[in-house]
């Protein structure tokens, strides 16, 4: 008669539901979910003199009961981060820093280009196709949540 571990045979099984566990193309907080962050390098900047800027996109999930905002944003890629939205006002599409962006219950944001994003002002290093830039996000009721934009 062989006498098998408890751990001789349930490690087995353990480490099959671990293996068919897919890997989630998200980052989660309780309420919150973000998927899709990419960044690229703003056009101009290039310059003598000239600090380069970056934007970064994605689309915010409000999963929770209670309304939500993003209200700021830091990364070490950037000497000031801002939360920016692009308007048309009087036909003249303008970009301007915003004091928060607001997550309803139950709803989602997007971020994208020519809308809401998340403004890099004076970039410390360039940024690639194939770099990512790490971003930490700070609501006013979720915790705050650090993510990874790949660079496009």
């Amino acid at each position: 008669m062989h006498r098998h571990s408890l751990a001789s045979r349930v490690a087995p099984w353990i480490l099959l539901a671990f293996a068919a566990t897919p890997v989630l193309a998200q980052t989660t907080s309780p309420g919150i979910a973000i998927t899709g962050p990419w960044a690229r390098r703003a056009p101009g900047g290039h310059g003598q003199g000239q600090v380069a800027n970056g934007a970064v996109y994605m689309t915010i999930a409000n999963r929770g009961a209670e309304a939500d905002a993003l209200v700021s944003a830091t990364s070490d890629t950037a000497r000031i981060v801002e939360l920016h939205e692009v308007k048309t006002e009087g036909g003249v599409m303008a970009m301007r820093p915003i004091p928060r962006m607001p997550l309803p219950a139950g709803g989602s944001l997007e971020l994208k280009p020519g809308g809401y994003h998340v403004m890099l002002l004076g970039l410390t290093r360039d940024l690639h196709a194939g770099d990512t830039v790490k971003l930490t996000l700070t609501f006013e009721k979720a915790a705050p949540m650090t993510i990874e934009a790949a660079v496009r």
